[in-house]
């Protein structure tokens, strides 16, 4: 009676009794093989024998599982998670991920533990390959949520990430970065969550599929943004606060899709005030610099904003007034490095052009976007030109001294081709042709240049005439 009551089996008909018989068998004439395929963990020394028993328990439980996966049923509805399984899952998550022995605690993580034997490794194995991950990269996914594990290969994650790749046009690099950056994607579901948000931003901008794909490539957090709890919330602040019609905050967002992630009361209203304050700008006067870098939004005030300003304005003797002016004309300064971009800059024009700090300060206010140009692509190469152009350095300086625009056009297609086509046409070059080079649209060169040779041929006529006899 002992005997049959500590055995289950008293209670399944002889069909299911002769079943588990042949299971036993079978496993008793694999058991040998297992042995062998793991005979090296009882070759360990006496002090890792443990670790090595371990290793041989749950490479004959792997193993087990691969062959009955398949075919055994649970009896009794659902299968019994016995402490083996979790035994083995958390010596796999442990040992070959680096999960932290704590974290297994929680409920939520320890259902993952109750998986088949062989699953977890089988749905890391197959991340790892469809996204083409380090190992260090699989173990950062894994360690951020472990429930990602929890997902059928075949009924979720494939499903998912190739709509997530046809959706938004992305290669499997471009896949595999967005998963690197906001793992809990693999978690979020495709037809509640995923596709809904990705087709109420399209709607919500008037966006192309290729445009929102473009946009969470930059910004891949946006798939974890609530639609009603931030992302709407802050396009309507935006188009508000800014006076921005849709076309605008479309545009905006495009450029710095980032927009989405920052805060509007620890971060955006902040900003926008310390800067009209610190700037004296009014709504529209401030929204346009906005619209003209909307990554200003995404400096620190007192890191970057303010030093800057300060910088600038102790650099050139300017005002309040003279700093907001040169700021609104080019708000680009604002995301300038001092040391690496805007002090060489001012050093070279003082130093080339031999400018006073006063001469210095009226070439800049008169002409900011010198601080845009590049000394060795731009500043030296451009003065070099008009240097050999009129063949008189102090000239030169003179002329670019008295129009600081003339080193904003491009050399290779303006400069040079124009300069070909006025001594092509026997023009006399000087300071004036060479403004004339520089600051005429297409068309009002090209009317300039026919003007001076029509000039020049009717001066060459008079000149050819023989005196009229009296």
């Amino acid at each position: 009676h002992n005997a049959t009551s500590a055995d289950p089996r008293h209670l399944l008909g002889s069909g299911h009794v002769m079943a588990m018989r042949r299971m036993e068998r079978m496993s008793l004439c694999r058991f040998p093989r297992l042995l062998s395929a793991f005979g090296s963990a009882f070759q360990a020394s006496n002090h890792s024998s443990q670790k090595a028993n371990v290793l041989l328990l749950r490479g004959i439980q792997r193993h087990h599982a691969r062959h009955y996966r398949s075919s055994w049923k649970p009896l009794f509805g659902r299968p019994l998670t016995d402490a083996s399984i979790i035994a083995s899952n958390e010596g796999y998550l442990i040992e070959t991920l680096g999960f932290p022995e704590d974290k297994l605690k929680n409920p939520r993580t320890r259902k993952q533990l109750t998986k088949e034997i062989g699953v977890l490794e089988e749905r890391v194995n197959w991340l790892k390959n469809r996204l083409n991950l380090e190992d260090g990269e699989i173990k950062k996914i894994i360690l951020s949520n472990l429930c990602i594990l929890g997902f059928s290969i075949e009924d979720d994650m494939e499903p998912k990430l190739g709509y997530l790749q046809q959706k938004l046009g992305l290669d499997d690099k471009s896949l595999r970065k967005i998963i690197l950056t906001v793992p809990s994607v693999l978690t979020y579901s495709t037809d509640d969550d995923l596709a809904p948000k990705l087709n109420w931003l399209q709607q919500r901008l008037d966006l192309e599929d290729m445009v929102v794909g473009k946009m969470i490539q930059r910004t891949p957090r946006i798939l974890a943004y609530s639609i009603p709890d931030k992302m709407e919330p802050t396009l309507h602040w935006l188009q508000k606060r800014l006076d921005l019609d849709d076309e605008a905050v479309s545009k905006m967002i495009q450029r710095l899709p980032s927009f989405l992630s920052y805060s509007i009361p620890d971060n955006m209203e902040p900003k926008l005030h310390s800067l009209q304050q610190r700037l004296d700008l009014d709504g529209t006067a401030v929204s346009k610099l906005i619209r003209q870098l909307p990554s200003i939004l995404g400096y620190s005030i007192p890191d970057k904003i303010d030093p800057t300003l300060d910088w600038l304005q102790k650099r050139l003797d300017l005002d309040d007034a003279e700093v907001s002016n040169i700021i609104q004309r080019l708000p680009k300064i604002l995301s300038y490095s001092i040391p690496n971009k805007m002090e060489p800059t001012l050093h070279w024009l003082q130093q080339r052009l031999s400018l006073t700090d006063d001469g210095l300060s009226n070439l800049m206010q008169r002409y900011p976007s010198l601080f845009c140009c590049s000394i060795d692509t731009n500043l030296e190469p451009t003065l070099n030109f008009y240097i050999e152009a009129l063949g008189d350095e102090d000239e030169a300086l003179s002329l670019v001294i008295k129009n600081p625009t003339l080193f904003g056009y491009s050399l290779e297609r303006r400069l040079k081709p124009r300069l070909e086509e006025a001594r092509d046409a026997g023009l006399f070059i000087d300071a004036g042709c060479l403004r004339r080079i520089g600051q005429y649209a297409e068309k009002g060169w090209h009317m300039s240049l026919d003007y001076q040779a029509r000039k020049l041929s009717r001066q060459k006529g008079f000149e050819g005439k023989a005196p009229i006899p009296i």
